[in-house]
């Protein structure tokens, strides 16, 4: 009798999967954990002319100094094409921690005639300074694309 049973369920469950189209699904998971830690700087400056008794004079012409700093981060980001992949569903996980620390600095200053004494004349010529930073973060992008319209 139990052998009978078991070839009945077994020749069911065989008819039903042949009936029952197979489905399948796409799962992806994404995992990121990104630091940036940067610094850039141009510099001309912290000049100086100095004596312990008098200054007579002196120039001191620093430059120009230019600082650019241009950080971009793409994380996570997913294309999936549902219809090519003949999936019924799919599951996207991302988790992502993106941290950025920019510092971005240009400096012709801080330039010093000093004596310990009397200075008598001198000039101080400084150059121009420019720093920009750009920091750009594209964190867990997903597109499914599915063209069931089709």
């Amino acid at each position: 009798m139990f052998k009978k049973l078991a070839v009945a369920g077994a020749t069911a469950a065989l008819l039903l999967s042949s009936a029952i189209p197979a489905f399948a699904s796409t799962y992806i998971g994404n995992e990121a954990f990104v630091i940036n830690d940067i610094f850039t700087g141009a510099n001309t400056g912290y000049n100086v002319i100095a004596a312990n008794d008098d200054v007579d004079g002196g120039t001191i012409n620093s430059g120009n100094a230019g600082s650019a700093t241009l950080v971009s981060n793409v994380v996570n980001s997913n294309d999936v094409d549902a219809w090519d992949c003949g999936c019924d569903g799919v599951s996207i996980e991302n988790l992502a921690l993106v941290g950025n620390g920019v510092e971005t600095l240009a400096n012709t200053g801080y330039n010093v005639i000093a004596a310990g004494d009397d200075v008598d004349g001198g000039t101080i010529n400084s150059g121009d300074a420019g720093a920009a930073g750009v920091v750009a973060n594209v964190v867990n992008t997903n597109t499914v694309d599915d063209f069931w319209w089709d």
